[in-house]
Order: structure tokens, then sequence, then C-alpha cells
């Protein structure tokens, strides 16, 4: 039999495993670390371990980023409609009932809810109320929370973590409740208890600029009633966009893990498609992925109500979560 070359660690080899020509030492590691629950460590040769002369094969973020690269993430056992549906639907509705039914066990900031720690919660007592602030700060933490319980981010880097939670919560923390609420027959999204989704404060904007409030409370919800988008939809639809290859001070590898799983889930919708709608499949494949520019569009909507808040209410006394998180999307 005629040796080639284990396309991760470059030594002789004649197997095949998750799809690429990889040898059983390689395909162990690769288990390991699809499974593993802790961050692997960052690389001290820029990513390079593997094109040096002397290579480093003791580097486990080089190692896995060939890995990557050899199309493993793309093969693995188990990642199916099937498979997949059950598992993002439990999430989605632990998310929920942590949302509507605990707080934190502390004030978390912004750094430390999109730091790899995990976050405590405990029962909220009947006799604590939650106003907008307090319900928007608890929306951020509970979908920085969901966002760490996904498998791919335990193959991340602690730093591509934060900066991958730091990117994603918004457009998970929007769509997911513009879709909470459009399933339960509502044209418009507002907190648990009935608490709007805009403070008291921003009604001197909404005074003389009502198409902020409009779009942040409807466009989405509206879009999704036009669409009929169902639940499978929605959860896949989710990974999607959340899964940003392009996140700001992402590393090499873990944008092309966030690549890889981004197309991995947008095969399953294709797939979805093709079962659900035959010949429509193309036309509905692509107006399912044109909700994306209306989460960016809800965003930016945000982004201008906080801007003229910062002018118009100057002395609002952020939450130390709600704070960092406007900090970041201001920069951004």
């Amino acid at each position: 039999m005629t040796l080639g070359k284990c396309e991760i660690c470059h030594k002789d080899c004649s197997l095949f495993n998750y799809g690429a020509q990889c040898c059983n030492a390689c395909k162990m590691f690769f288990r390991r670390v699809i499974s593993y629950k802790t961050p692997l460590l960052t690389c001290d040769n820029n990513e390079k371990c593997f094109e040096s002369p002397n290579q480093n094969t003791e580097c486990r973020l080089c190692r896995f980023q060939n890995c990557i690269t050899a199309g493993m993430i793309q093969n693995q056992e188990k990642f199916n409609l099937s498979n997949v549906f059950p598992s993002l639907l439990q999430l989605e509705n632990h998310k929920r009932f942590i949302l509507e039914n605990c707080q934190p066990s502390r004030d978390f900031t912004f750094e430390e809810a999109t730091s790899v720690r995990t976050m405590d919660f405990v029962l909220k007592p009947l006799d604590v109320t939650f106003d907008s602030f307090d319900w928007e700060a608890m929306t951020q933490i509970t979908t920085t929370d969901y966002l760490k319980k996904l498998n791919f981010s335990k193959m991340l880097t602690s730093a591509d973590l934060k900066a991958f939670l730091k990117s994603s919560y918004l457009d998970c923390a929007l769509f997911s409740t513009a879709m909470h609420y459009y399933s339960m027959k509502s044209g418009i999204i507002y907190f648990p208890e009935g608490i709007d989704v805009l403070p008291k404060e921003t009604r001197v904007i909404s005074a003389f600029k009502p198409e902020f409030e409009i779009g942040i409370k409807s466009r989405l919800i509206g879009r999704l009633a036009e669409l009929k988008v169902t639940n499978e939809e929605f959860l896949l639809l989710n990974m999607i966009f959340i899964c940003n290859p392009a996140a700001r001070n992402i590393s090499k590898t873990g944008s092309l893990l966030l690549a890889n799983y981004q197309q991995m889930y947008s095969n399953l919708l294709l797939k979805h498609c093709q079962v659900n709608y035959q010949q429509q499949a193309p036309t509905r494949f692509t107006d399912l992925l044109s909700l994306c520019h209306l989460v960016a569009q809800t965003k930016r909507d945000i982004c201008n109500i906080v801007l003229l808040l910062q002018f118009y209410q100057p002395g609002i006394k952020w939450k130390a979560m709600l704070k960092g998180a406007i900090e970041y999307l201001l920069e951004n």
C-alpha cells in the first residue's frame, strides 16, 4: 500500500478519518477536542506552528486548525437534522425558562459575562419586579450563557470565545425574542410580564423619531409573520446568523471554525427547505437568509437610540452589564 501524508501532522499515513487522510493519533486528537469542555490555549507563534521548518506539533491550536482545514469538522458523526433540532430546541427552551423565572446570583459585568466562566442563576422571588433595564441585562446574560453551551463554543480559545460572544449575543437575543413573540401571535416584542423593551427614558426620542421604536419592536416580528417561519427554520437560522467568521478580534482558527459551522447549518437549512418546499426551496432559502439584514437594521436602530439617549438623558446610571454592552455596541 502506498503511503500518503496525514493532512494534520504531515506524517506518513494511509488512513482516512472524518473525511480526511488522517492518522489515528490525529483522529483521536480531533475527537478529544470536539468533546472537550475547556478552551484550547492560544498559539504563541501566530498560528503558524505547522508552517515553519521546525514544526511544533505540540501546539494544539495549530493542530486543530489543520483538522478544520482538512474538512474534519464537516464530517462529524450525527450532525444531521434529526439530531440537531432536539438539542437546539432544548437549549432554546432552557434559555427561555432561565430568563422568565430566574435572576443572576450577582451583578455581572459585560466582560465577565463574555468570559469562559459560568454564570449562576437563582430562582427569582415572587416579590421581585424587573424594569426595562433589568430585563435587558437579564436577556443579555441568559443569551451569553446560552451561547457558551453550544458545542462549537467549547472548541474556541478563551480569547476567541470572548470575541464570538461579544459579536453574536445581540443578534441572537433580537432574533430569539422576535421569534418567541411571533409564536405567541404578538405583533410587537416586549419583555416578560408585559414590560416595554424600551425604557421610559426613550420616550423623548420616540416623540420625534418614532421609526426607531417601530423598527425595534415590530420590524423583525412582522417579517417572521410574512414568511411564516417555522421553529425548525428559526433554530437553524439563528445558528447561521451567530456563526460569524468575521467577528472582531477572532483568530484564524476561530474564524475557520465558525465559517465551517455556518456552512454546516446552512446546508441543513437548505436540505430542510428541499424536503418541505421542493421546487420552491431556493426561493425559500433566500427569503429566510434575508432576515439577517433585518437583524442588522434593528441593531442600528438600537445604536441610534443609545447615542441619542446619551445626549438627551446623560444622567442614566446603567447597570454594569449594560454599560459594557453599550460601549462595545458603539465601538462597532
